[in-house]
């Protein structure tokens, strides 16, 4: 049986802000706005994020979705269940497997960044003999007596707020996966829900407003793993890994299988069309064809669409290839193949706010539809390799999108160096965060510095 909650909740800024306005604070309101916004007994509902004050379009929300058991004391361990469904401001929660005649515990909870997470107050419902939860049934607007204030979630240990209640699980042996428990030692990592793929090393923290979106072989190896804006018509981000399958070369050629994105199959909306960018600009690969040369079917998904960026032609062929030639043969085939390990990598352009984007260019979905694709003022590149000993570098990239009017050997490898910087900077620029599924003093460590001479052609 499914059952959907619906939540709605405010968010409000206090802060003193940057110069940029980004909100530095944010609280969520209690009570009345996380309140239930209907019953529900099928399989359509909504709830709305109402951002309230002047500061607060800045925030980024980076998961969102409800706390929920049968003890009535929800602790910031309480298993988890994310919003699955989120368009625009709406989103959707789907609880399956609910037990029949039973009282369950629930409380909205959004998590703001790495660090913070807000929750709204408890509330209780009970199921019938079907398992349905009848929202407008919903016992009491704060059953655990605490009083509403809108402060950060304090748990059963007295927390300051910083504990968030997502779950851990990854290739490194992080404890939690889908039972919902909170990982001490990785505050920030991905919850997992379904789809396991979201705790893998390479993914950034997910923000669920966009669409997730995972390319697997028909063996069921991970090829590449895309986070899409359908308003902007852009990837968010892409990550993918050099291991010592994949950086093989077991096919030998580009194999220009352009095709729009198959995830939106049913939804051809934003299923952008394979013509070009217009004069000037190339479809620019985030995850490069000649990065997926391990078989003719993982070469054939770099040509999706949502892969693509309009990249300036000189840009894209000279001044960011240096860049991502170095990352594909140096640091991933050659490294990975010498010293074994594995190379991960996350790269974007910006297309988070206005002042990041150099324009639009208009190109129809596959429907006919008229989109318009932003169009990055800056692209970007996160590595980390992690050898065999589990010895770990970091290192980031974040160069202008332009002509450099400079293509001789010594003036690229500059510009690759001036380009370079440690993940946090990348992060503080970006406003992503990276490589967040890493424990916490791990994390800390890789991101905080780089050290150039480490990454062979710099």
């Amino acid at each position: 049986m499914l059952t959907l909650l619906a939540l709605t909740f405010s968010c409000a800024c206090f802060t003193s802000c940057d110069d940029d306005d980004e909100p530095k604070y944010i609280v969520v309101s209690p009570n009345a706005s996380m309140a239930i916004t209907g019953a529900v007994e099928n399989d359509s509902a909504a709830g709305a994020i109402i951002v309230s004050n002047q500061y607060a379009k800045g925030i980024r929300v980076y998961s969102l979705g409800i706390q929920l058991d049968t003890i009535e004391k929800l602790v910031s361990r309480t298993k988890e269940v994310p919003a699955t469904d989120i368009e625009g401001n709406t989103f959707k929660v789907a609880l399956t497997g609910l037990k029949a005649n039973t009282k369950y515990y629930y409380r909205a909870i959004v998590h703001i960044n790495r660090l913070q997470s807000y929750v709204g107050v408890v509330r209780s419902v009970t199921t019938d003999d079907n398992g349905i939860a009848d929202l407008k049934k919903t016992e009491g607007d704060n059953p655990s007596g605490d009083k509403p204030s809108g402060d950060k979630p304090s748990g059963d240990e007295g927390g300051s707020g910083n504990e968030q209640g997502n779950t851990g699980g990854n290739e490194q042996g992080n404890t939690g996966g889908q039972t919902g428990e909170t990982n001490p030692k990785n505050v920030n990592a991905n919850a997992v829900s379904n789809d396991p793929t979201v705790a893998r090393i390479e993914m950034p923290r997910i923000d669920y407003r966009f669409d997730y979106i995972c390319h697997k072989l028909s063996n069921g190896d991970v090829n590449y793993t895309v986070l899409y804006d359908k308003n902007k018509i852009h990837p968010v981000w892409t990550a993918y890994t050099y291991d010592s399958k994949n950086s093989q070369k077991n096919w030998s050629s580009r194999t220009d299988a352009w095709r729009g994105e198959p995830f939106y199959d049913n939804n051809k909306n934003y299923q952008l069309g394979t013509s070009g960018f217009g004069s000037g600009y190339d479809r620019g690969h985030i995850c490069g064809s000649a990065e997926r040369y391990f078989s003719r079917e993982a070469n054939e998904q770099t040509f999706y669409m949502s892969n693509m960026s309009p990249m300036l032609s000189p840009f894209n062929q000279i001044y960011w290839s240096y860049v991502e030639d170095l990352a594909r043969d140096e640091w991933g085939r050659s490294t990975v193949t010498k010293n074994g390990g594995v190379l991960y990598i996350v790269k974007g352009g910006t297309i988070d706010k206005e002042s990041n984007i150099l324009g639009y260019r208009s190109l129809k979905a596959t429907n006919g539809k008229a989109l318009k694709v932003a169009i990055p003022k800056y692209y970007w590149m996160a590595c980390l390799y992690i050898d065999k000993s589990g010895s770990a570098r970091a290192i980031g990239f974040w160069m202008e999108h332009k002509d450099y009017k400079n293509n001789n050997k010594t003036a690229l490898r500059k510009l690759a160096n001036d380009s370079a910087c440690s993940i946090d900077e990348l992060e503080k620029r970006t406003g992503l965060d990276f490589f967040c599924n890493l424990e916490d003093a791990a994390e800390n460590i890789v991101e905080g510095s780089f050290n150039a001479s480490q990454w062979v052609g710099l």
